[in-house]
């Protein structure tokens, strides 16, 4: 699987990514499962302080709110194709 990213300064300052161009699929599962269960960065969000593929998973919080638990993915968890992030200039 294939991912560009372009990197850019947010008003505050800090350095935020954003998906650049189309994603090249390794897999279809990989393609069902982009933006609903993992994504670039944080799932639902244009633009994210993080520049890694992300899987999302939701965690119920005690006063009823959901949190999403980001952890990186470096390798396709469905066929086992390494993930690889190319930044555009």
């Amino acid at each position: 699987m294939k991912l560009s990213y372009r990197a850019c300064q947010s008003e505050t300052g800090d350095v935020v990514y954003e998906q650049a161009a189309s994603v090249k699929f390794c897999c279809v599962e990989m393609c069902r499962r982009w933006n609903v269960l993992i994504g670039f960065g944080v799932v639902g969000h244009d633009r994210s302080t993080s520049c890694e593929v992300n899987l999302s998973i939701p965690r119920p919080q005690a006063n009823g709110c959901t949190l999403a638990e980001v952890v990186p993915v470096a390798f396709c968890p469905w066929c086992g194709e390494a993930v690889e992030t190319c930044r555009r200039k």
